[in-house]
C-alpha cells in the first residue's frame, strides 16, 4: 500500500474515532458554558474570544445531545492533523513514516483529547497548525498571497485564543530579519485589521477578558505552582515526547533551518514561558497545548533516524494503548457523577421536575445552569456574589429580563448545617439541593453603587453614596420576601471581610431612577473595598473596588 493511500486510511479512523468519542463521552462544564456562547454569537466573550462560540453555534445548528457541541471540533481536528502531515517532508516517505507520524500524534494527550473537547483550544490547533504550514511555504516562496493568507490565518488564531501572540511572536524571535521585510508588516497589519471588532468589543465592555486574564488570575507565589509545572506538562504532552522533544531542541538549537528553528523556538518558548508566569499565580497545564504542532514535526524528523524509532516504539507505542484503552473506558469512568466537571443528566432532570417552564437561577458557579440548559433546554442564569469571579453570564445580565418575575432559586451546595433561611431542601433519588420559589424574584446585582465621597475620621469611614436602579421594577430594600441590607466589603489577601453598613431600611429605588444614602462603618486600613447588596439569594458586587486614602 502506497504511504499516502495508509495516511488516509489511519485519519479517516481517527476522525471515526474522534465523532464517537464525542457522542459517546459526557459532556464537560466547560463545553455546556460554550455551549451558550453559540446561543448568542459576539465579537467577544468574558473568558475567551469568539471563535468557540462560532464552533458550538455550527455545531448546534445541525445536531442534538453531545454533537450539537462537538461536531465541527471532530471536523476540525481531523483538519489539524492533515495540516500538520503535509507540512512535512514526503520525499522517501515509507509506511514506517506514516505509523511513526500518528504514534506520535495519538500519544500526545491534550492534543489527542482536543480531537473530541470543545474548547478554544481546539481552534487555535487547526489555525496554529495552519500558520505553521503558510510559514514553511513562505520561507521557500515569500510572496503577496502567502503574506496575506499568513495575516488571515495570525487573525484567525487571535480569534481563537490570546495564546496566539506567543506562537507569532516565538516565530518572529526565530527569524528576526523578518522585521526588515515589508510584507511581514502588511500581514500583521491586516491581522490587527481584522481583530478591530474584537478590540473594539472589549472596549464597549471595559475589556473584561484582559481584566480576568493578566489580573484576575494573579494569585501571588507559590512553590507549590512552581513544582508541580513540569509534572503537569510530562501530562499534557508525555514524559516520552516530551522529553524527547526538549532533547533535540537543545540539540538543534543551532540549526540554520529556519523553519526548524521557528519549531524550537516555540516548543520551549511555551514552556519557558508559563513556567516562568507561575511566579504569579498557577498555570493551568493545557496552555502550552499549541507547542504540539511543531512537537510532532520535530520529532517525526528525529525520529526517522532507526536507533531513535526503536526508542520511540518502546517509549510511545504503550503510552498510545494505555490512551486507547482509557478513551475505550472514559465514558464510563466520566459518568461517575462525583467527578462535577462532568454534568449529571438525572441532577438537572430532578432540578427540571421542579422549575418546569419557569426560569431556573443558580446560585455559585456558571457550570450549573450551563449544564441545566444542555440537559433540558430551559432558560437558566447564574446570580455571582463577591465570593464567585464574574463570567460572561455577568455580561449578559439576563436577571433583568426576570426581575420582578416568577422564578426558581436553586443552590446545590448542601451543607450540614441546613439550608439557608428562605430556602427548602429537596431530596430526591440520591440528588440534593436547596430551593426557592418566588412569584416576584428581586435581584441586586444590576443595582450600581458610586462612592461619591468618603472620609476616614476615628477609625470610622464615612461614605456618601448614590445607588441607581436600571431595572424596569421599583427595587425595595424592606421587601418582604428579599430583604436587602448594605455592606462594604473590605479585600485583603483574597479573603472578605463584609461590615453591615446602617441604612435607612425603608429606602425605593425607582424604576431607572437613583437615590443618594450616607453611611458609617468601621475602617480598616490597607484593604480595598467595595460596596455590596445582600439578600437570601447572594452578596453582590454593585461598586467598582476603591483603594481607600486617610
Amino acid at each position: 500500500m502506497k504511504p499516502q493511500k495508509l495516511f488516509y486510511i489511519l485519519l479517516a479512523i481517527w476522525v471515526l474515532a474522534d465523532l464517537l468519542q464525542a457522542i459517546f463521552t459526557p459532556v464537560h462544564a466547560d463545553e455546556a458554558y460554550y455551549a451558550l456562547y453559540g446561543r448568542f454569537l459576539d465579537w467577544g466573550y468574558y473568558d475567551h474570544p469568539p471563535m468557540v462560540a462560532l464552533l458550538t453555534a455550527l455545531s448546534g445548528a445541525l445536531f442534538k445531545g453531545n454533537l450539537s457541541i462537538r461536531f465541527a471540533t471532530v471536523l476540525l481536528h481531523g483538519g489539524t492533523v492533515w495540516l500538520v502531515w503535509i507540512t512535512l517532508p514526503h520525499k522517501t516517505l515509507t509506511n514506517k513514516d506514516v505509523w511513526t507520524f500518528f504514534a506520535i500524534a495519538s500519544s500526545l494527550v491534550m492534543f489527542s483529547a482536543y480531537g473530541f473537547i470543545t474548547t478554544p483550544d481546539a481552534p487555535l490547533l487547526f489555525f496554529t497548525a495552519l500558520f505553521f504550514y503558510l510559514y514553511k511555504h513562505y520561507l521557500n516562496t515569500p510572496t503577496w498571497p502567502l503574506a496575506f493568507a499568513l495575516g488571515v490565518t495570525l487573525a484567525a488564531m487571535l480569534y481563537s485564543k490570546y495564546m496566539a501572540v506567543l506562537v507569532a511572536g516565538f516565530v518572529l524571535l526565530s527569524n528576526l530579519k523578518l522585521l526588515k521585510d515589508p510584507k511581514v508588516w502588511i500581514a500583521v497589519l491586516l491581522s490587527a485589521l481584522l481583530f478591530v471588532p474584537h478590540i473594539l468589543w472589549q472596549i464597549n465592555h471595559h475589556f473584561p477578558s484582559f481584566q480576568y486574564h493578566l489580573l484576575g488570575r494573579n494569585t501571588g507565589f507559590r512553590m507549590q505552582y512552581l513544582l508541580e509545572y513540569f509534572p503537569n506538562q510530562l501530562l499534557v504532552f508525555n514524559p516520552v515526547c516530551l522529553c524527547l522533544a526538549l532533547y533535540f531542541c537543545w540539540k538543534r538549537r543551532k540549526t540554520d533551518d529556519l523553519f526548524e528553528r521557528a519549531g524550537i523556538f516555540t516548543i520551549a518558548g511555551f514552556i519557558l514561558f508559563f513556567w516562568i508566569m507561575t511566579v504569579k499565580g498557577h498555570a493551568e497545564p493545557h496552555w502550552t497545548v499549541a507547542a504540539s504542532i511543531p512537537m510532532i514535526l520535530l520529532l517525526w524528523q528525529e525520529l526517522r533516524n532507526e536507533q531513535w524509532h526503536k526508542w520511540l516504539m518502546r517509549g510511545i507505542v504503550p503510552i498510545v494503548g494505555v490512551l486507547l484503552i482509557f478513551r475505550i473506558i472514559a465514558p464510563i469512568l466520566l459518568s461517575n457523577h462525583s467527578l462535577n466537571a462532568f454534568g449529571n443528566p438525572h441532577k438537572y432532570d430532578v432540578i427540571h421536575e421542579y422549575c418546569g417552564k419557569t426560569p431556573a437561577i443558580f446560585v455559585g458557579s456558571f457550570q450549573e445552569p450551563s449544564l441545566y440548559h444542555f440537559y433540558t433546554e430551559e432558560d437558566a442564569l447564574l446570580i455571582s456574589s463577591v465570593y464567585n469571579r464574574q463570567t460572561q453570564f455577568d455580561l449578559w445580565q439576563l436577571d433583568k429580563t426576570i426581575q420582578g418575575k416568577p422564578a426558581y432559586i436553586i443552590n446545590t451546595n448542601v451543607y450540614d448545617r441546613g439550608p439557608k433561611a428562605g430556602f427548602d431542601l429537596i431530596e430526591k433519588d440520591e440528588i440534593a439541593f436547596y430551593l426557592h420559589k418566588t412569584e416576584s424574584f428581586q435581584g441586586t446585582n444590576r443595582i450600581q453603587v458610586a462612592i461619591d465621597q468618603y472620609r476616614v475620621a476615628n477609625d470610622s469611614l464615612y461614605l456618601d453614596l448614590t445607588l441607581s436602579n436600571p431595572y424596569e421594577t421599583d427595587f425595595v430594600f424592606n421587601n418582604p420576601e428579599f430583604p436587602i441590607t448594605l455592606h462594604v466589603v473590605y479585600l485583603r489577601n483574597s479573603d472578605c471581610y463584609p461590615i453591615t453598613c446602617p441604612i435607612g431600611f425603608d429606602m425605593v429605588i425607582p424604576a431607572g431612577g437613583s437615590l443618594s444614602c450616607k453611611t458609617v462603618v468601621k475602617y480598616i486600613p490597607d484593604a480595598p473595598i467595595v460596596i455590596c447588596l445582600d439578600n437570601i439569594v447572594n452578596r453582590s458586587v454593585n461598586s467598582k473596588p476603591l483603594k481607600l486614602k486617610q
